[in-house]
Protein backbone atom coordinates (compact mmCIF):
# COMPACT_ATOMS: atom_id res chain seq x y z
CA UNK A 1 0.00 0.00 0.00
CA UNK A 2 1.39 3.14 -1.25
CA UNK A 3 1.10 6.26 1.83
CA UNK A 4 0.16 9.31 2.12
CA UNK A 5 3.44 10.92 2.28
CA UNK A 6 5.04 8.49 -1.11
CA UNK A 7 1.98 10.23 -3.02
CA UNK A 8 2.52 13.56 -1.74
CA UNK A 9 6.34 13.22 -2.51
CA UNK A 10 6.02 11.70 -6.02
CA UNK A 11 3.72 14.31 -6.90
CA UNK A 12 6.04 17.18 -5.82
CA UNK A 13 8.67 15.44 -7.73
CA UNK A 14 6.41 15.79 -11.18
CA UNK A 15 5.29 19.20 -10.33
CA UNK A 16 9.29 19.93 -9.86
CA UNK A 17 10.45 17.76 -13.03
CA UNK A 18 13.04 15.59 -10.78
CA UNK A 19 13.34 11.92 -10.41
CA UNK A 20 14.22 9.60 -8.20
CA UNK A 21 17.09 8.93 -10.60
CA UNK A 22 18.68 12.40 -10.79
CA UNK A 23 18.52 12.29 -6.81
CA UNK A 24 20.25 9.38 -6.51
CA UNK A 25 22.58 10.93 -8.76
CA UNK A 26 23.33 13.96 -6.82
CA UNK A 27 24.15 11.74 -3.65
CA UNK A 28 25.97 8.81 -5.89
CA UNK A 29 22.98 6.26 -5.04
CA UNK A 30 20.70 4.31 -6.96
CA UNK A 31 17.50 5.55 -7.88
CA UNK A 32 16.46 2.33 -6.28
CA UNK A 33 17.48 3.29 -2.93
CA UNK A 34 15.61 6.38 -2.98
CA UNK A 35 12.47 5.03 -4.14
CA UNK A 36 13.09 2.70 -1.21
CA UNK A 37 13.54 5.95 1.06
CA UNK A 38 10.13 7.36 -0.53
CA UNK A 39 7.87 4.61 -0.12
CA UNK A 40 9.39 4.02 3.51
CA UNK A 41 10.73 0.84 3.15
CA UNK A 42 14.55 2.10 4.26
CA UNK A 43 15.12 5.27 6.56
CA UNK A 44 18.06 7.01 5.93
CA UNK A 45 18.01 10.88 6.87
CA UNK A 46 20.78 12.01 4.19
CA UNK A 47 18.25 10.53 1.33
CA UNK A 48 15.34 12.51 3.25
CA UNK A 49 17.28 15.65 3.40
CA UNK A 50 17.91 15.58 -0.35
CA UNK A 51 14.91 14.84 -1.47
CA UNK A 52 13.36 17.47 0.72
CA UNK A 53 16.33 20.23 -0.82
CA UNK A 54 15.78 19.00 -4.31
CA UNK A 55 11.82 19.71 -3.96
CA UNK A 56 12.59 22.71 -2.28
CA UNK A 57 9.94 22.00 1.04
CA UNK A 58 11.32 22.09 4.45
CA UNK A 59 12.61 18.21 6.25
CA UNK A 60 9.79 18.49 8.01
CA UNK A 61 7.10 19.20 5.99
CA UNK A 62 8.13 15.64 4.52
CA UNK A 63 8.97 13.71 7.05
CA UNK A 64 7.77 14.87 10.42
CA UNK A 65 6.56 11.87 12.66
CA UNK A 66 3.12 12.50 11.75
CA UNK A 67 3.18 11.66 8.24
CA UNK A 68 1.58 14.92 7.52
CA UNK A 69 -1.06 15.12 9.63
CA UNK A 70 -1.68 17.83 12.25
CA UNK A 71 -1.70 17.43 15.26
CA UNK A 72 -5.37 17.88 17.20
Amino acid sequence: MISERSKKIKKLMIDAEISAAEIGRRLGISRVAVIGVINGNWTSRRVQRAIAEALGVPYKELWDNNHGKKAA
